[in-house]
């Protein structure tokens, strides 16, 4: 470790901003990854359609009401209102983080909560998330 090394508040100080200046140039940096504004961002639109096979390991989560998986962009979950898919890209600032959570939609980024129409359910959610046609033959859902 470096004896001579200090931190960024020890530096800023050093360089003579104090007090007001150095909360506005620590929250200025910070405002870099802090969740300061609202893209309203779109994800790009389906391209085809998704197959899930419900008989396949990888997508044992939805054998259960509360369960999700993500392929393809897509979230699919198994809900209170039976198979519902949505985008996994966040409307509010594109994070692709989408999961199901107490049947509704949640990005964990910042909060931004969905019921499961894709309706914005706070002010990160209130753009909205797409929400695809799932249909069921069989043990196969097609997303489209």
């Amino acid at each position: 470790m470096n004896q001579n090394a200090i931190s960024r508040n020890e530096f800023l100080k050093a360089m003579g901003i104090k007090g007001a200046a150095l909360l506005a140039v620590y929250c200025a940096g910070q405002s870099l990854t802090a969740c300061s504004k609202n893209n309203g961002v779109s994800p790009a639109p389906l391209s085809g359609t998704v197959t899930v096979d419900l008989t396949a390991p990888a997508n044992a989560g939805l054998l259960k009401q509360g369960g999700y998986i993500v392929t393809n962009n897509v979230v699919v979950a198994n809900t209170s209102r039976g198979y519902v898919a949505v985008t996994v890209v966040c409307s509010h600032e594109g994070q692709r983080k989408v999961q199901l959570r107490n049947d509704e939609f949640y990005c964990p980024e910042h909060g931004a909560r969905y019921d499961l129409t894709g309706k914005g359910l706070n002010s990160e959610g209130r753009n909205g998330l797409t929400v695809y046609t799932v249909t069921q033959a069989g043990n196969t859902l097609t997303i489209s």
